[in-house]
C-alpha cells in the first residue's frame, strides 16, 4: 500500500503461500504480478523484500539465489538481525543489507495494513563493513521513499535494543496473560480495564511468529527476562519491607524516562 501511494512508478511483483492471500492482493490492486512460486516472483526483480517469519527467510533465501539478476539488491522486514544477516548473506552475498522497519501491531494481515503505516517510524539498517555500498544506499533510499526515519547500526546492537524495547514487552504481556488467567480465571473479565488491557495489547500477536522471533534473538531476550526479573524481585523487596520512598523514587524514575521519550511512542497503534 505504501510503495503504490508514495512510489506509483515502481513495479511490483509479491510471492504467497497461499491463492487466497494473493486473491486479496488481487482485488485491492496492490501487485501487478502475483505468485505462489518464489522463484517466479523475483525474476528481473531490482530490489527483493523478505517480509516473512523470521526462521523461515534461510530455506527462501536458499530457492530464490539462482533466480536472482546479478545487481538485484536484497533487504528484509525481520525483528531479528544477527541470525538473519549472517545466514542471508551467506546465501545472497553482499547485496543483501539487514532492516528492521519498527512499525506495525498486534494484528496481522491484509486487514490491518495501512498506507501510511511507515510515515515518521523508525527503520533500523544493519548493513555489514563488507557490505556492497551501491546496495545500503538503495536499501536506505527505498525504507526513507515511504517516509521511514533511518538510524544504523551493527546487527548486535540492534538485537540487544531489540530484545529490551520489542521483544521482552511481548514476553511481559504474554507472561501477565497467564498469570491472570491462572490466578484470576474468573477476574480478568469483571475487574480489568484500561492498564491491563493495554499492558497486554500484544498478546494479541501471533504466538508462531513471536516463537520464531524470541528463539532467533534467544540469548538477548534471556538476558533481559532476567534483568527484569531482578528488577520486579527488587520491586517485591520494597513492598515486603514497606519501603515507600524507595518505591516512589523507583515510579518516578521511570516516568521521568518515560515523559522524555520521543512523540513517535505516543502514537496509538491502529
Amino acid at each position: 500500500m505504501s510503495i503504490r501511494r508514495l512510489c506509483p512508478e515502481m513495479l511490483i511483483s509479491i510471492w504467497g503461500r497461499n491463492e487466497k492471500s494473493l486473491d486479496e492482493i488481487r482485488a485491492k490492486g496492490l501487485a501487478d504480478a502475483v505468485t505462489i512460486h518464489p522463484e517466479e516472483a523475483v525474476a528481473g526483480a531490482d530490489l527483493v523484500l523478505f517480509s516473512t517469519p523470521v526462521d523461515v527467510m534461510e530455506g527462501l533465501a536458499v530457492s530464490i539465489a539462482p533466480h536472482l539478476e546479478n545487481h538485484a539488491v536484497i533487504t528484509d522486514a525481520g525483528s531479528v538481525k544477527s541470525t538473519v544477516v549472517e545466514k542471508l548473506t551467506g546465501v545472497l552475498g553482499n547485496r543483501f543489507v539487514g532492516a528492521h522497519p519498527m512499525a506495525g501491531s498486534e494484528r496481522s494481515g491484509l486487514g490491518a495494513a495501512k498506507a501510511d503505516l511507515f510515515s515518521g517510524a523508525p527503520c533500523i539498517l544493519t548493513p555489514l563493513t563488507t557490505s556492497d555500498p551501491l546496495a545500503v544506499e538503495i536499501v536506505t533510499a527505498f525504507w526513507s521513499s515511504l517516509g521511514s526515519v533511518i538510524s544504523v547500526m551493527t546487527p548486535a546492537q540492534h538485537d540487544r535494543m531489540a530484545a529490551r524495547l520489542s521483544h521482552l514487552p511481548h514476553v511481559l504481556a504474554y507472561s501477565l496473560v497467564n498469570l491472570a488467567a491462572r490466578t484470576l480465571p474468573e477476574g480478568v473479565s469483571i475487574l480489568s480495564g484500561g492498564s491491563y488491557r493495554d499492558a497486554t495489547r500484544v498478546a494479541l500477536s501471533n504466538p508462531g511468529l513471536w516463537t520464531g522471533i524470541l528463539m532467533e534473538n534467544r540469548a538477548e531476550v534471556a538476558a533481559a527476562v532476567h534483568d527484569m526479573a531482578s528488577g520486579l524481585s527488587s520491586i517485591a523487596a520494597m513492598l515486603e519491607k514497606g519501603d515507600a520512598q524507595s518505591l516512589l523514587d523507583l515510579l518516578t524514575q521511570a516516568k521521568n524516562h518515560r515523559d522524555s521519550m520521543p512523540a513517535y511512542l505516543s502514537r496509538p497503534s491502529t
